[in-house]
């Protein structure tokens, strides 16, 4: 963006729900740099005031939902008479960054006056909702409530208790935001902060160098064997309510394992059949066809995705019919020690130079700050420390979303084909194999009370720490006891609920909602809190029924968000069955 200089602004829509009159009724806008209360924030009440303001000057203005918000913008420039175009806008033009899965990371616009603003999405670069931002951030501002859908006619003028609420919501973010930028974390998202500042600890001709760009043949064989966190819910106990327990995390898990692992660098060798370590060449991926069979007293740790055979998201007990997975040695090692495995072929892999402490230098600098700070800082700190590894992995296809105007709505399709280069895939490939293959094996060391377990925790049906774990609520590496349970219903991965013990329940700085009656610690993947927050054990009844969940819906003028039924599987054992015994 040329021209003047850039002011950086939070900005944040409150929207009508109503489908037949979508509109903004009341909008904030928060300078990063000078906000400091909510007397700051200046703040409208229609979208021509917006954008008659924010045309004032070039800036880059963020909002924590780019997504639904940036719609809104988009309708009025299609309305106003502007032309997307894929690149280098000019006046009275403008383009967007959004990937093929919908996500919204930037829209530029070139306005017809010669200003230029940039709008970005502040959650790719703290991602967490603004509630949360706050209480980490230890901010004096907090998340407020009002009624979304009280009648607000055109016209309707802000009432103090809306003016302070929208305040607040465009005040944590800005606050937030300053002290993110005053790190010099400017990138769009903080993974590319994180990569950014690894590439200026090591020097960039080293990372060249060490991380050369392979090419895309060789890096999609690779990708083959990237895989995400293990979650689990273990079929002994699950639909069933259980009795106390308690919950351990790993500190700093991906971290951890950059820190003191053997991690890949420089271009592989390729390998017919099962590749042979050397102590120059450490590590390897291999492509395995296998059949296989769970050992008696094992948590499974298998997935086999893209075939319809299997369940993408189940881990398999057994593989009767033989299947080919590319895998890491670690991920090798591990499932041959918890399947009896028929290893009909290994057909060939890559052989990696391997080498510890390449990341030492960044991450005891993070681990530092994470250490010795609080607030603002300490969080960064964390973010900073668990997204450098999955940059790493960064797909090469970034073919996106355009945004089309038809029938008087803002639609997107698919644009043309676009690639870059990848980074280092492998490196994503080895973090997330030791990562699983620390959670895994400590959830099998104490198989006898595991009960779930979601990529860096473990819930355990226990009344005392276990021996066989490392228990230190700081160390890096080791687990920390976050709270104790009286009971508990795991009903599958990314859908569980827990009963607190009473002295837990203030204890609210794991980023979980409480409730006064009962504090219930529940996720429910895809559910949002105002949902979760009031669920019981019956809630969880096979084939129970609730309404709330939000469904975006693009409309003349923007995006609703309609209420719609949520409805647990019906598969399943009867919960009330059990509360009635």
């Amino acid at each position: 963006m040329s021209g003047d200089k850039r002011n950086e602004y939070v900005a944040d829509f409150e929207t009508i729900t109503n489908p037949d009159d979508c509109r903004v009724w009341g909008w904030g806008l928060a300078n990063i740099n000078t906000a400091e209360t909510v007397w700051d924030v200046e703040l409208g009440t229609t979208m021509e005031w917006f954008m008659s303001r924010i045309t004032e000057e070039n800036s880059i203005t963020y909002f924590h939902n780019l997504k639904f918000d940036g719609v809104f913008i988009v309708d009025r420039l299609f309305n106003e008479g502007y032309q997307w175009v894929k690149e280098n806008p000019r006046r009275g033009e403008f383009t967007t960054l959004i990937s093929d899965q919908g996500a919204w990371y930037s829209l530029n616009v070139a306005w017809r006056n010669g200003k230029r603003t940039e709008f970005r999405d502040s959650h790719k670069k703290l991602p967490m909702s603004a509630a949360r931002v706050a209480k980490s951030f230890k901010l004096e501002e907090s998340k407020l409530e009002i009624d979304y859908h009280a009648p607000r006619p055109v016209g309707h003028q802000l009432t103090m208790h809306e003016r302070t609420y929208i305040a607040h919501d465009v005040l944590i973010i800005a606050k937030a935001m300053k002290i993110q930028l005053g790190q010099g974390m400017s990138k769009l998202t903080v993974g590319a902060d994180a990569l950014a500042e690894y590439k200026d600890v090591v020097g960039k001709p080293m990372f060249n160098k060490v991380f050369p760009i392979l090419p895309d043949s060789m890096d999609a064989e690779i990708r083959r064997a990237y895989r995400g966190g293990w979650t689990y819910a273990d079929t002994r106990f699950q639909g069933m309510i259980t009795g106390a327990g308690r919950t351990y995390d790993v500190n700093s898990l991906y971290p951890s394992v950059m820190y003191d692992r053997v991690l890949p660098y420089g271009e592989p060798i390729w390998c017919e059949g099962l590749p042979t370590p050397t102590r120059e060449y450490p590590l390897y991926l291999v492509s395995v066809t296998f059949t296989a069979k769970l050992k008696k007293d094992h948590v499974p740790c298998i997935q086999v995705k893209g075939t319809s055979r299997f369940v993408n998201t189940e881990y398999q007990t057994r593989i009767d019919d033989p299947v080919t997975l590319m895998c890491t040695n670690v991920d090798l090692a591990l499932w041959e020690d918890h399947y009896d495995m028929d290893i009909l072929a290994y057909n060939g892999g890559w052989l990696f130079r391997g080498q510890a402490g390449m990341f030492t230098e960044y991450i005891e600098k993070w681990m530092e700050i994470k250490t010795t700070s609080t607030g603002g800082l300490r969080e960064l700190a964390k973010l900073m420390l668990n997204s450098l590894y999955g940059k790493f992995a960064t797909n090469p296809d970034v073919t996106g979303k355009v945004p089309v105007f038809r029938d008087n709505v803002v639609q997107f399709e698919r644009g043309e084909p676009e690639t870059r280069n990848p980074v280092y895939t492998a490196m994503g490939v080895f973090v997330t194999a030791y990562a699983r293959d620390v959670t895994i094996r400590a959830a099998q060391q104490n198989y006898a009370t595991f009960a779930y377990a979601d990529t860096d925790s473990l819930h355990l049906l226990i009344d005392h720490d276990p021996e066989t774990l490392d228990i230190d609520p700081h160390k890096m590496g080791a687990w920390k006891r976050e709270y104790i349970f009286v009971s508990a219903l795991f009903v599958r991965a990314k859908t569980y609920t827990e009963v607190l013990a009473p002295d837990q329940c203030h204890n609210d700085d794991d980023g979980h909602e409480h409730n006064p009656d009962g504090c219930h610690v529940t996720h429910i993947a895809g559910l949002p809190v105002n949902i979760t927050k009031t669920m019981r054990f019956e809630h969880f009844e096979p084939g129970t029924t609730m309404h709330g969940k939000l469904v975006p819906k693009r409309v003349p003028g923007g995006v609703v968000l309609l209420e719609t039924d949520f409805t647990m599987p019906e598969e399943g054992p009867s919960i009330l069955a059990q509360i009635s015994h």
